[in-house]
Formats: C-alpha cells, structure tokens, sequence
C-alpha cells in the first residue's frame, strides 16, 4: 500500500470538501424534526423568546460575523460591505487577491460617470456611497476618563486653548459633533494619526438644568458613551494609542471595536434631503411625540425642503428611530414644499433648532438595542406576503413585533462654498435594507439616486479643492503606505511599456536653468519627498552628495495659517519655533493661471531666488497674463449692439484686430523665449491629485508643500518677497520640462 501510494484514512474521518459540506449541512438541517422548527419562530414572532445577546470580549479586535457557507471561501483574506452583492453586479470592484484595508470596496460603476457625477453633485440628483468600511469605536466609562484620552490625542488642539472649557457644551451634550485630527500622546503637532469624527451618547440630564449648567464638575464621574468614527487605513495605528491610554486613566476605559456592528451610507446632491426622508420613516413610540421626539420630528418634515446641509446649524446630530423601510418600498415621491408657509417653518426649525432644547439619546449606542433591531428584521419573504396581503395602493399596517432601527444623521458642511453631504450611521445587517430604499426613491426631479465607488469619492473631493484621506496626506502613516502602494502601481505600468512608448525620465531637460541639469528630480512615476527633505552635503573630496534626511510630518490648516500670519506680521513665539521645524507639509490647492492640467506627481517650484533674470521673466510672463485679461473685459464690454450704426462696428473691429496682435506677442508655453524651471533647490512640494476641474472650468491639483522653504521664500530681496505674499509657483509636470504659472492656496 505504501509502495502503491493507497490511501489509508477512512471515509468518516476523511475532511469534506466543500460540495459534501454543504449536503452535510442540509442532511442535519432536515434531522431537526419540523414541529420544532415551527414552534421556535413563532416564539421568536410572538417575542415570547429573545435570542441571547453575544459576548462580546472588550478591548479585543472583533472579527466579522461568519459567512454562509456559499460564500465562505471567497472571504479568508478580506471581508465584505453589507451591500457586496449589489456592488458586484454593477460597479469594477478591487481585485480578488488585492483588496483595499482588507475589505473588497467598489471603485466605480460599470457606467461611465465622470460628468454625470458632477451634475449629481451639484446640479441635479443625488449620489450615495456605502460607507461601512469606516471604522468605529467605542468608549465607554467616566466622562472625565473619556476626557482624558481624548485630550492626551490630541482633541481640540488645532482649535485653541480655549475649546475645553468654552467650546465643549453642545459637544458633550451629544447635539453636535467634532471633527479634527487626532495625534499620538504628547505627538502635537508633528505626530498625526487620521482626521476623526467623534460623537457623545447624551447623558441624563435634570430638570432646570441648563446646556452650560450640565457639563460642571460633579457629573464627569457618571457612566458615558461615546464613538469614533476613522478611516480604515489608520484604525490600527488608533486602536493601538486607545488601548494604552485607556489603561492609564483612573478608573479605566473600555474600548469596543465595533467595525462588523456599524454600518453607515453617505449622501451628497441637492436631492439628497428629499431622498432621506422620502425614504425613511420616523417611529414614534407612545407618548414621545409631546416629549424630545416632538423636535426630530419637527425637523424631520421640514427637512425635505433643505438643498444643502451647509444650511443646517454646524456638525449637527440628529438621534432618531425609524421603521423597516422595505414596508413602505417603494416610497412615495413627496418633493419640496415651495410654499410661503413650509419655508417659514424651515426658517424657525433652523433658528430654533429644537434638538438642543430637549434631551437626544440614540439607542444605536447600546450593544442590545443593535442586536435586537439585527434580530427582529423579517425575511424579504415575510416582507412580500404582508404586502399582497395589503390593498392595493396601501402599505401594510404596522406590526408591534416590527423592528425599530436606531440610526444617527450626520449633516456636514461642505469646505469652500461646496455642497455637503449627509452621513447615517446604522446597524451593520440594517445598511441593506436602507441601501435599497434610498437608491430605488423616484425623485420629484426625476431619475433616481446614482451609486458612486471610491473614484467618485476621491473626484468629488477633488473637484470641491479638498484633500482626500489617505492619498492626499503624506508625511502620516497612512498617507505614507497609499504612496508606496500607488508608486509601486505606476512604476510597473512605466515598466510595462516599450522604451520607445514611455518616457525616458533619465533624458528629460529641465529647461534653462542654472545649472544646466539634465534628468528628472527623483524618481518620475512618484512624489520623491526624500528629494524634497535630503540637504546637500559635502564629502571629504569636495564633491557634493546628499545629506540628513529629515523626516516629514503633516502640519493641519489651522497652524500653517496662523504661522504664515505671523511671518507677515513678523511677530514670533515658542510655538510658533515649534510648529516651524524642518519637515512639516501643508495641504494646498494649487490652481494653474494658463492653460495645462496638474497632472499626479507633478513637481512645485517656488519662484526662483537665486537668479533674478529668471525671476524677472516669470513675473513679466505674470504682467502679460493680467494685461491680456484687462483687454480680453474691454473687448467683451466695448460689443456693438447687432443695430448700431456702421462706424461702430468698424471701431469693434479694429480693437479686435489690435488684440489679436498683441495676444500673437504673448509668450506661449514653447516658444523660444518661454521662461525655464527654477532648479532643484527651489522644489516646494508635488502635486498628489490633478486633473481637469469642472467646477471651476481649468486645472487644478490638490499637493503638499514644505513651510520650511515657504518660510525662507522671499528672504533674497523684495520682488522674491511680494511674489511669496501672492503664494505665487510653478507646476512642471513629471517627464517634462515646461512649467505653468499657479497660485497655492491652504486648504
């Protein structure tokens, strides 16, 4: 038997494989004698039995729930997003063996949609996204313990010195959200970890007490509640800062990993109010409709008439419970109210804001009240035989044993005059259900709500001039492992191509520079930073060779701000020494003052300071570009009327004629006499998002810059200076050697 390689394990002991599995699965199902069956899911039906809660182990990372057995071999390395088999059919999702935070996350629709997101966006429409992959934990115990940790990260650092004691009533309350950066203990500023979002449970409050009156001294030892909400990419990196900070504090903190319990759906567009509570019911138990849920749902009906949650008071929360939306499936189209009456409602709802008045609890905070709605949620056959039960044109009648679904809406403002978006926070196994209903809602524009993947996200976050978490934020860990990923990505399809179709980065001339340096600045298919960071150093044989590499950290928009006031100023401090060290990166938004689009990996160029002819030259380039556009507002203003009189028109004609001339002496990008890139020394930063901005209608790009050479920008003389005070720059993108004159902004 040896010889003949016979098998000798028996078949009882033999381990199935996945087709005997599953008939193993069913032969033990069918052993279950019928009557049983019956009995328990009328039990379960009646609520005579409730299935015991899990225990679930605190300060341990929590696994997903284990998947069917159809499934389960398609889910060993990665998970999936409670609306997957939606996604699957209709959207490019990552690679089977290479998914993003361990999770398989649509990247975009099968159809073609980049300017039809941007309508839905802005000017017609809605888009949603399945959110769930964001992390959230949980914490829970003394609120001066809660306190503690989130001071040690850093919370409200960026904001002041004065946000704990002034700015934290509504917060702690549990009315209103915060969102910031949060940073490694004693890390501020030079240490960050992820932008958060964090959010309180209410807590009890008595009569005759006020919102400034309730946050005093003797009610921090109570028994709170509370959540954050991070990007996947840095849930590790936060998880482990949480669980050694909660062992410090006295009495301790227990924190929760509650990743497979919540789930969350994000909606952005004018329509995306009327598509909310179009779809979503409000369940208001008995007597609470004279009580705190007499404000949500004061809001509730006038929510609908909102085009924008930027109206809405800032980082607003709304707690609330609604029904089982696939009852009403599908909904009703309800549409704005445009009359006088229903926008003076809207008016005194906003100016009132009836949820700070009243206390706001969400049962979405207690691990029973999740399962329980989890568990009460009827089959989708259940579902359809209470509907043909019904009349025709009716929804079924509500049952006592329905599930009630706690859920949180997060309204946020958008940055720069954008459109915001809404967040909804619910149970893991109720996002589908919601999914369904919001997506298949008719409009009262028309149409329905387009789905959007991480492409859109990213596209939609572009084209508003903010920075998109992790991509756009070098110098943070998570920001550092998306770079590797995406360089890795780009070089291997610069190496995929023949050296006659690729560009060979080794040849590029840089123009007229100096030095007369041949060759790209690092490496061409990514943003090289050591490049940026690396200070030349001399060898014992003269020759010059690169130094110390500095390691960078990302500085937020608040500090970059106040310490370019500063330098205006030419006031200085401690902290201001601090914040300025060697390696800090500033977010900006980088708009091109010609044509060209800033494409990824683009190299930034401060003005140059070492030669002033070239300095000169771009500056004069700046004159002729500000003079052509004087003309080209003359020319539009000095049109005839169609009936003028002769002389008229051949006036018009002559200044056209004229500026056609002097628009053939503009330098163009090219020519002859176009001015070169500044060197190497006067690199400020890449460009990590570029492309062409349909909001604002020309190229724009989302980077990083170094404030060490900002700093430093304009200390030769003072045209450098004044060109600096205009955050004036130069955008060269990566294989080329033309730049194109732009503007930073701080975003």
């Amino acid at each position: 038997m040896a010889e003949d390689n016979t098998p000798t394990v028996t078949a009882r002991k033999r381990k199935p494989s996945g087709h005997q599995r599953l008939r193993l699965e069913l032969a033990k199902n069918a052993q279950t004698p019928v009557s049983k069956v019956v009995k328990k899911k009328k039990k379960l039906a009646t609520g005579i039995i409730q299935p015991r809660e899990p225990r679930v182990k605190k300060n341990v990372l929590q696994k997903p729930d284990r998947p069917r057995a159809k499934f389960r071999k398609r889910q060993i390395h990665k998970a999936w997003l409670p609306t997957h088999m939606f996604h699957a059919k209709r959207a490019h999702m990552t690679p089977p063996k290479e998914p993003l935070w361990r999770m398989a996350i649509p990247l975009s629709p099968t159809q073609k949609g980049y300017r039809p997101t941007h309508r839905a966006s802005t000017l017609r429409g809605a888009i949603a996204w399945d959110m769930s992959y964001m992390s959230t934990i949980g914490l829970e115990g003394a609120e001066q313990s809660i306190c503690g940790v989130l001071k040690a990260l850093g919370v409200g650092k960026d904001d002041g010195e004065q946000f704990w004691s002034k700015r934290t009533a509504k917060w702690l309350k549990g009315t209103r959200s915060w969102q910031g950066w949060l940073y490694t203990q004693d890390g501020w500023p030079r240490q960050s970890i992820a932008p958060a979002l964090i959010i309180w449970c209410s807590r009890p409050q008595e009569e005759g007490t006020s919102i400034e009156g309730s946050s005093k001294t003797n009610d921090t030892k109570q028994k709170r509640q509370a959540f954050i909400r991070v990007h996947p990419s840095a849930f590790l990196q936060l998880w482990q800062e949480l669980l050694r900070l909660s062992k410090i504090q006295k009495p301790g903190v227990v924190v929760s990993d509650l990743r497979f319990e919540i789930g969350s759906i994000e909606l952005i567009g004018p329509a995306s109010a009327d598509a909310l509570t179009g779809a979503l019911s409000l369940h208001l138990a008995n007597g609470q409709e004279r009580n705190e849920a007499s404000g949500i749902k004061r809001i509730w009906d006038v929510l609908r008439n909102v085009t924008s949650p930027s109206n809405l008071p800032t980082d607003a929360v709304l707690a609330l419970d609604i029904t089982d939306p696939r009852l009403r499936h599908p909904a009703k189209t309800q549409g704005p109210d445009a009359s006088a009456q229903a926008q003076n409602r809207l008016l005194d709802v906003l100016a009132t804001w009836p949820v700070d008045i009243g206390r706001q609890s969400s049962n979405l905070f207690t691990r029973s009240d999740r399962w329980t709605a989890q568990r009460s949620m009827p089959s989708q056959k259940a579902i359809n035989r209470r509907k043909a039960l019904a009349d025709p044109g009716q929804y079924p009648d509500p049952k006592p044993s329905d599930p009630i679904i706690p859920i949180i809406v997060l309204p946020s403002r958008g940055q720069n005059d954008a459109q915001g978006s809404w967040t909804i926070m619910m149970p893991w196994k109720c996002v589908l259900p919601i999914w369904y209903s919001l997506l298949y809602y008719p409009l009262s524009t028309g149409g329905t709500i387009r789905f959007g993947g991480l492409d859109q996200k990213r596209q939609i976050a572009f084209e508003h001039g903010v920075p998109w978490f992790p991509g756009d934020y070098p110098g943070t860990d998570a920001g550092d492992e998306w770079a590797t990923r995406e360089n890795a990505r780009r070089k291997k399809d610069w190496e995929k191509r023949p050296k006659g179709r690729r560009v060979e980065f080794d040849s590029v001339k840089l123009g007229n520079t100096s030095t007369g340096s041949k060759g790209e600045v690092g490496d061409g298919w990514a943003c090289d930073w050591t490049r940026l960071v690396k200070t030349p150093e001399k060898n014992s044989d003269g020759d010059t060779g690169m130094g110390t590499e500095t390691k960078l950290h990302r500085l937020s928009m608040q500090l970059a701000k106040s310490v370019l006031t500063m330098r205006k100023t030419g006031t200085a401090s401690a902290t201001v020494a601090a914040i300025s060290r060697p390696g800090g990166l500033i977010t900006v938004n980088v708009t091109l003052l010609q044509r060209g689009v800033p494409a990824i990996c683009a190299r930034i160029y401060r003005l140059p300071r070492s030669n002033p002819d070239l300095l000169q030259q771009w500056l004069s380039l700046l004159d002729q570009m500000q003079g052509k556009k004087q003309q080209g507002k003359h020319a539009r203003l000095s049109r005839p009327a169609s009936n003028a009189p002769k002389h008229e028109h051949q006036r018009y004609l002559a200044e056209t004629l004229l500026l056609d001339k002097s628009e053939e002496t503009t330098r163009q990008a090219g020519d002859a006499d176009y001015p070169g890139v500044p060197d190497e020394v006067d690199l400020l930063g890449f460009v990590t998002t570029g492309n062409f901005n349909l909001a604002e209608g020309r190229g724009t790009g989302v980077g990083s810059i170094l404030l060490e050479k900002v700093l430093r920008d304009g200390s030769a003389n003072a045209t450098a200076a004044a060109a600096a005070d205009k955050h004036l720059c130069i955008v060269r993108e990566s294989g080329q050697a033309l730049g194109r004159l732009a503007r930073w902004e701080l975003v």
